[in-house]
């Protein structure tokens, strides 16, 4: 089975575990604290973010760009509770051993619950809103620098709108990771506040050493640097951009994926290759990627189900 050299690209335990070390102490840690600040632009049209970060593929956080949100201007944890506090979820699912089904209302509960305790934050990741709480979306309109994606184009506007919110305890952690399927993220902070660290698609890392570590941090290629997300932020990052985040609070944020039509030929051999690997040899997926299994099958089923797919049947 071929093995990939580069440790940052890995999915294995082992390898998601040495990253996560290395940003709690080390080289890696100490850069990443002292990392620059991704640019920060108030007040950029459209026709400035394509010109001036899309098109340079460049990071960039766009201070208060959806402030007038009412998400952002009303929700609360309790708000959501409220509202929504019936629909079924599934809290910490990143992690096939702490994965468990809930309400929305049990979750925020958790939440209070768990804020004095030592126990481990609790985070409700990949929240796919519209399939099971539509009632949230009119809260979060379509941002205008989003109008480019081309997802539109493929699987028509249901499918494409397959928002993502993440909701998470104070302390939570989305390990390093690059998102699937060559998409750009645009991630809008509702609540709280998130710390982003990033690394450019060109980092390489190919030993778990502090000389390593200290070299992936130094090299230019890498491009390390960070920020800290607001209510009301919107941060761009370009496919294939590694990213990590820490919650420094009780956190709302929404996930949106943007393909660009560069990135299509890409997009549709990694789709196919992953839905090819579940139906053809689950067992094996099931055993090299154990934390993230089921997380790409509740992607796959959102998928279909967003797609009038019955995945029932098979066509001939």
């Amino acid at each position: 089975m071929h093995s990939e050299p580069n440790i940052l690209k890995r999915h294995d335990l082992d390898s998601l575990n040495a990253i996560e070390r290395a940003f709690h102490s080390g080289p890696l840690s100490e850069a990443a604290r002292s990392a620059p600040e991704i640019e920060r632009r108030r007040g950029l049209s459209p026709e400035q973010f394509e010109r001036e970060y899309r098109h340079h593929t460049r990071p960039v956080v766009l201070e208060a760009h959806v402030a007038d949100w009412p998400s952002v201007r009303t929700w609360s944890f309790d708000h959501l509770s409220e509202r929504s506090g019936t629909v079924p979820v599934v809290v910490d699912g990143y992690n096939s051993k702490a994965a468990r089904e809930t309400t929305l209302a049990e979750f925020v509960s958790m939440l209070e619950q768990n804020k004095d305790s030592a126990a481990s934050p609790v985070y409700l990741q990949e929240w796919y809103y519209q399939t099971s709480a539509p009632e949230l979306a009119a809260d979060m309109p379509e941002m205008d620098i989003a109008q480019y994606d081309f997802r539109r184009n493929l699987y028509g506007e249901a499918a494409s709108t397959n928002h993502q919110l993440w909701l998470g305890q104070k302390g939570g952690v989305t390990r390093l990771h690059r998102d699937s399927y060559t998409v750009d993220v645009m991630h809008a902070q509702i609540i709280g506040e998130k710390h982003w660290y990033v690394m450019a698609p060109t980092a390489e890392l190919h030993a778990d050493t502090d000389a390593d570590w200290k070299e992936l941090a130094a090299a230019p290629e890498t491009e390390l640097m960070q920020c800290v997300l607001k209510p009301g932020d919107v941060l761009y990052l370009p496919a294939n951009w590694y990213h990590r985040i820490e919650l420094l609070s009780d956190s709302v944020g929404l996930g949106r994926k943007c393909l660009d039509e560069a990135n299509l030929q890409d997009h549709i051999r990694q789709r196919m290759t992953e839905l090819l690997a579940l139906a053809l040899n689950p067992e094996e997926v099931k055993r090299t990627h154990p934390e993230l299994f089921e997380v790409v099958l509740m992607r796959a089923r959102t998928w279909a189900k967003r797609m009038n797919i019955d995945l029932a049947k098979l066509r001939p």
